[in-house]
């Protein structure tokens, strides 16, 4: 791993630079007037009324739900006399979230709606920990073998036609964004050992990706580990579904968030920001449940998986089984 400080303590991406994405100019922007709020000893109530809205708008704005309409931004900065910095950053934040997202346009069609949050925010995080239960992480799927993953998803008739094209296409280019970043985010993949010997396609498709991740095992930034089949793990459905993220952003950041996917569904959790006066109340089952799949993440790194060292030798065993 990178001798980087830990994400915590390193700087968050400029969240109004010109790489911010959609999604996360969004978050940040509810965010900014969550804060000045707060600062201003107001209710999200007490607000609304000031700016002829109702309490939800207000609610949906700072959570970042929905994409926020100009008058309702700028009279809440009115109501809430920012100073000129503050405003400028609202409103570099505001024109940020009317941004189209990259998977937008060409894309839009075939991206599922519960990916959708994920794939708005992977490129702005420092830090990732991805977990796989089935499957190479689609961040780290050589071509060949993400068409084999993609192929065996559709339709008979679909096999040649433009949404193959389309599948793989979006998630070359979303691996490009993230991992092909000037200053890609450290990344610690976890996949099960069954990742090691599952065909998706013949020994051509299955030895470039092992090469590959041997390869990738030996970059600074990224770590490879295997979830031994003898290993110890929590079983739950988030665990056994199949995929598992964290996404750390960094200090001055957007709260890091874990993502559990299930079948065609996905649940987001987000770190709680929490004023003094929440932070003396008891946790609610939704920050609960940030923290309970968090521990989950680290205990299947913790007491589950082969070290780094012996995850590299298990890859060098898995290309000479496909060769």
């Amino acid at each position: 791993m990178s001798g980087d400080p830990i994400p915590i303590n390193r700087l968050a991406r400029p969240m109004a630079g010109p790489e911010t994405t959609k999604t996360a100019a969004t978050i940040m922007l509810g965010l900014t007037i969550r804060a000045e709020r707060e600062a201003a000893h107001l209710s999200q109530t007490q607000l609304a009324k000031r700016v002829l809205v109702s309490t939800p708008t207000i609610s949906r704005l700072e959570t970042g739900e929905g994409t926020p309409q100009r008058r309702t931004v700028e009279a809440v900065a009115k109501a809430l006399q920012v100073d000129t910095a503050a405003y400028d950053l609202i409103m570099v934040l505001f024109r940020k979230a009317l941004e189209p997202e990259w998977f937008q346009h060409r894309f839009s069609d075939i991206t599922p709606g519960y990916l959708k949050r994920l794939l708005g925010l992977e490129s702005m995080a420092i830090d990732l920990t991805l977990y796989d239960a089935r499957l190479v992480s689609g961040l780290l799927q050589t071509p060949e073998y993400a068409a084999s993953v993609i192929r065996t998803g559709l339709h008979l008739k679909e096999w040649d036609g433009p949404e193959m094209e389309l599948r793989l296409a979006q998630r070359v280019e979303r691996q490009q964004r993230v991992l092909g970043q000037a200053d890609p985010p450290r990344g610690t993949i976890l996949m099960d050992e069954s990742v090691l010997r599952r065909r998706v396609g013949p020994n051509q498709v299955m030895r470039p990706q092992m090469v590959h991740l041997r390869e990738l095992a030996d970059l600074p930034h990224v770590t490879i580990r295997f979830v031994l089949l003898d290993g110890m793990i929590a079983g739950n459905e988030a665990s056994m579904a199949g995929s598992m993220a964290q996404l750390q952003f960094g200090r001055g950041g957007l709260p890091d968030m874990v993502y559990a996917e299930g079948y065609g569904k996905a649940d987001y959790f987000s770190k709680p920001v929490r004023s003094a006066e929440e932070r003396a109340r008891p946790w609610s089952q939704k920050d609960n449940d940030y923290e309970r799949h968090l521990q989950l993440l680290l205990r299947i790194q913790g007491e589950a998986c082969a070290s780094p060292v012996r995850s590299r030798r298990m890859l060098d065993e898995a290309i000479k089984y496909f060769s």
